[in-house]
């Protein structure tokens, strides 16, 4: 029995898509077909249902579903229980990360934490801070970095530490009428055409309980989930938006977008590390985790 396989079945099952599966492992689209296939005939039964680009569980692969989870988690925890063993200077560690963090922060973090540490190895998996609480949850990770529109997590079995709060601001065009200004209230924003994030993401979150709270109107003018193209429409004037003061560092350095800060409703998104507490961290998680929060190195990735 070939495990490689069978974690391909649990997450093309997991996602309910193969060519998503394939991106996840790193895998071509046709050898997760192919790899499917062979369990398919090595159990000699169909386990998913194809129509078109919709699949769904065969009756006999939801059957093996529980079957193949405790088997990779025994295969996980074979892992971990070997990493005990090892010392800070080797090992290997595997993050969860959501995208904010993982963008700004991590490559620096693992840049300068190598340089000490050179024999430790890493997994990195980007996902929203939902799905690495659930990874957490199911000891799948060592760590999580997430973002959180709350200071705590409050998620029973999980220790969370918060590693950076980062300030939210108003970013506007160098074009714009406001751009002489270094701060804008409420009532300024609420005549201007906003540009915002999907609803399901923390700073959206964020931005609605403040909408809510202050009775704000807000002018939403367009809903983007690409943060790139949102900053991109700042920089042509076609509306404000708020970002987080470490999402935006680089176009302020740049001057590509100025920045005004809110004067009545300051609000924040939380960057946390997390972990769960009944999984007893390898010595080389440990270190990495008393290193990101040593203040002497985080000058080197939080600046």
């Amino acid at each position: 029995m070939d495990l490689n396989k069978l974690k391909t079945f649990y997450t093309v099952a997991e996602l309910n898509n193969f060519s998503r599966a394939a991106e996840t492992l790193y895998l071509t689209q046709p050898a997760v077909s192919a790899q499917i296939k062979d369990l398919e005939y090595e159990y000699k039964t169909k386990l998913f249902d194809r129509s078109g680009r919709k699949i769904s569980l065969t009756e006999s692969g939801e059957k093996l579903i529980p079957y193949v989870k405790k088997l990779l988690e025994i295969y996980d925890e074979s892992h971990h229980a070997l990493s005990l063993l090892k010392d800070a200077n080797e090992g290997f560690i595997k993050l969860g990360v959501s995208g904010l963090p993982g963008a700004r922060l991590l490559p620096a973090m693992i840049s300068t934490f190598n340089e000490q540490y050179r024999d430790v190895s890493f997994s990195i998996k980007e996902q929203k801070s939902a799905a690495i609480i659930d990874m957490l949850k199911q000891k799948q990770i060592d760590l999580g970095i997430i973002v959180n529109s709350e200071e705590v997590i409050n998620v029973q079995g999980l220790e969370e530490k918060l590693l950076y709060k980062d300030k939210f601001v108003v970013g506007i065009s160098y074009d714009h009428p406001l751009a002489k200004q270094k701060t804008i209230n409420a009532k300024e924003i609420i005549k201007l055409p906003l540009i915002v994030s999907q609803k399901d993401t923390v700073s959206r979150q964020a931005l609605d309980r403040i909408s809510n709270q202050f009775s704000i109107p807000f002018n939403i003018a367009y809903e983007i989930e690409n943060k790139s193209m949102a900053k991109t429409m700042v920089e042509r004037n076609l509306g404000i938006a708020f970002f987080s003061t470490l999402e935006i560092k680089k176009e302020v350095e740049s001057k590509l977008i100025h920045v005004l800060e809110l004067e009545d409703v300051p609000f924040y998104r939380y960057i946390q590390v997390v972990y769960n507490e009944s999984r007893v961290l390898s010595p080389a998680v440990r270190t990495f985790y008393d290193y990101i929060f040593d203040l002497d190195n985080q000058k080197e990735f939080i600046s």
